[in-house]
């Protein structure tokens, strides 16, 4: 007749364990924080659900019979496991996890960050992969439901089931042209305002709210064309007379290849704080933990 695992008290088995590697129920019950009566009277009920004496009595104390040594290296190989699997400080090994994290950025993270990311994982672990998300609407809602462990984004989320942490300050830059027909070496307010300008979709205003910033209420930018992704900006700007409102770190890494300008934004604008932000469910989680201190390192070498 098949065991019925369902009546089986599991807990016996770790006394088991115990007193098969201690040798005597005293150490296996000072080991385990019991009574000597307590671990003897586990003992007897197991024996009654294998059917066998399990230890027999020596000079040396207890020795395990046939059946529970065959016991012994069954049942201890899958405890170890399963204490393993439900101990967080024990259940990631970067050095060993195949673990694939899933960041939410867009193209601006990819271009400067990733690669040194990468590299940095590499030094302690060979088989952690990053997978980047496109931010489309609703992608606060990817992190809620676990299908992303990260986002980097210049808005604080607005639900508090998320936790949000500055990542790093950018300072807004213009680019040209190097032979643009108007522009040369400087930009007044009056330039940018004439120019016609290559911009990101519509949340790129929730980020750079220039009617404000330029005390002009109402005030659009003449947009001569709207690309999906920040790189595309600057290749627009440099292949046109179209200029771009970029981010400083970006422009500074591709001026020279795209023969672009970098100018001064025509008017004093705060710095974006861009926030890294994850779940907080995931907050006890140690590989989330450790991932996370490898991504703010790699963002702080900006």
């Amino acid at each position: 007749m098949k065991l019925n695992l369902r009546a089986v008290d599991l807990n016996l088995l770790p006394v088991f364990i115990a007193v098969v590697e201690e040798g005597q129920l005293s150490r296996a019950a000072q080991r385990l924080g019991m009574s000597q009566p307590a671990v003897s009277a586990a003992l007897q009920r197991l024996r009654l659900t294998v059917d066998d004496d399990l230890f027999t009595r020596s000079r040396s104390g207890l020795s395990p019979t046939p059946r529970a040594r065959e016991l012994y290296t069954e049942v201890g190989t899958h405890l170890q496991g399963i204490t393993q699997a439900l101990d967080p400080s024990h259940c990631f090994d970067p050095a060993t996890s195949e673990r694939s994290f899933r960041l939410l950025a867009p193209d601006y993270f990819e271009f400067l960050v990733l690669g040194n990311l990468i590299a940095t994982l590499r030094q302690s672990s060979p088989a952690i992969s990053v997978q980047m998300l496109t931010q489309l609407d609703g992608w606060q809602r990817l992190l809620l439901a676990g299908d992303a462990d990260f986002a980097l984004d210049a808005q604080l989320p607005a639900d508090d089931r998320l936790q949000a942490t500055p990542a790093l300050e950018e300072t807004l830059a213009v680019v040209a042209r190097s032979q643009h027909p108007n522009i040369q070496g400087t930009l007044t307010l009056e330039d940018f305002l004439a120019a016609e300008h290559v911009v990101l979709p519509l949340r790129e205003q929730q980020v750079l709210p220039l009617d404000q910033i330029l005390g002009r209420p109402g005030w659009r930018r003449r947009v001569g064309a709207q690309v999906a992704h920040y790189g595309n900006l600057l290749s627009v700007a440099a292949a046109s007379d179209l200029i771009a409102t970029v981010p400083l770190r970006m422009a500074q890494r591709l001026a020279s290849t795209l023969d672009l300008q970098i100018l001064p934004f025509p008017v004093e604008v705060p710095k974006v704080v861009v926030y890294l932000m994850w779940p907080k469910a995931l907050e006890r989680d140690p590989a989330h933990h450790w991932f996370r201190q490898r991504l703010t390192e790699s963002l702080a070498l900006l």
